[in-house]
């Protein structure tokens, strides 16, 4: 196993066996991040009622 080229440039981005370093604001400017949480409101209104049969043995 070889060890990983690090690099802070992007135009580095794409070769094999490099990793490219970056600080989170210039991650979050190259779109490294994506949101996919929901909120709590959006939460709340997926709430779905279940009846749950539950039979007891004898």
């Amino acid at each position: 196993m070889t060890n990983p080229i690090i690099s802070q440039s992007m135009a580095d981005f794409g070769l094999p066996g490099v990793i490219i370093e970056l600080d989170p604001d210039e991650a979050e400017a190259w779109g490294a991040f994506e949101e996919t949480a929901i909120t709590e409101q959006d939460a709340i209104d997926s709430e779905i009622d279940i009846e749950l049969s539950v039979e007891v043995a004898e």
